[in-house]
């Protein structure tokens, strides 16, 4: 009475055995496959290097240090006139009309009014967590190459030289973007392409930067040129959801509405850094001598060594 069963019950166990086979088939031809293998190895890597919780921490400190930092320097660059805040220069380069632009103005105080609270606010949360930012960076990118952090006071000259660069980025593509919405189509094309060259030279620098090791120039251009071109892409489409997120959460919040709506733009961005040191790390393997690998794995130890 009991055979039947058994049939079906060893039927039943043989397609599940065949379906994880062809299962494990397609999912080896995705892996070698020279379209598909890159990025599923990038996503484990990510995955490796606890990429969402190193996204989470310099999210929160990037949006406690770097946003009021943005702030009082945009104030100092504009010379604390009172007629002019970063309010207004998010809605330009959004391009807000109408209500939602008066939202996100009203949120921010001009850079005359709120010079003396920006500026204490952004000395106190440089010092608390500013240098988290490039600290948990240098994490990414360690972990990412299969490096070993630095240590000491290095790790926070490094770092906090990162930031600067960080900082000076990110400035001058705002101003860039700014201008390019008053002038003619053409000098907005030039504007992006030396936006394109900044994000290039901003991520081919900064493995050698936070990392302190000597990597072939031209093992980094790869992942460098793939980082640029994405990160592009990602500024486009960031634009566009925050251009909703603010219409949304700021109708519905007001100025609370629109630190939310930074808030998650900030998490975005977060995640796009780690994920950007895992993709640098796997080019940088596959594009490397693997004898070169090994050298920058050795001295790694040696100076993690040292400074320990």
């Amino acid at each position: 009475m009991d055979k039947p069963a058994d049939g079906r019950t060893s039927r039943f166990s043989a397609g599940i055995a065949k379906a994880k086979e062809r299962q494990k088939q397609y999912q080896d031809r995705l892996e070698k496959h020279p379209l598909t293998s890159f990025p599923i190895e990038s996503f484990r890597r990510f995955n490796k290097i606890e990429g969402k919780h190193l996204a989470i921490v310099i999210a929160l400190n990037l949006f406690v240090a770097v946003i009021p930092l943005i702030i009082i320097g945009y104030a100092f660059i504009s010379a604390f006139n009172p007629h002019r805040d970063v309010g207004s220069l998010l809605a330009s380069n959004l391009h807000l009309t109408g209500s939602t632009a008066a939202i996100v103005k009203d949120t921010f105080a001009t850079a005359n009014s709120g010079k003396h609270v920006a500026l204490s606010i952004s000395l106190i949360s440089l010092l608390i967590t500013g240098l988290d930012v490039s600290a948990t960076a240098q994490i990414a990118y360690a972990r990412a190459f299969s490096m070993t952090p630095l240590r000491g006071v290095q790790k926070y000259l490094r770092g906090a030289a990162w930031l600067i660069l960080l900082l000076a980025d990110t400035g001058v593509a705002l101003t860039l973007r700014h201008l390019a919405t008053r002038y003619h189509i053409w000098f907005t094309l030039g504007v992006a392409i030396v936006l394109l060259l900044l994000e290039f030279g901003f991520y081919l620098v900064t493995p050698r930067l936070l990392l302190d090791l000597p990597f072939k120039w031209r093992d980094l251009v790869p992942g460098a040129i793939v980082c640029a071109v994405v990160a592009s892409i990602v500024h486009v489409v960031l634009t566009f959801f925050l251009r909703n997120w603010f219409g949304e959460y700021g109708h519905a919040y007001g100025g609370f509405g629109v630190a939310l709506a930074l808030a998650a733009g900030v998490g975005l961005i977060a995640s796009f850094w780690v994920w950007i040191a895992a993709v640098m790390g796997v080019y940088w393997e596959r594009k490397a001598d693997p004898a070169e690998v090994a050298k920058m794995e050795e001295l790694s130890a040696e100076i993690g060594g040292s400074q320990a």
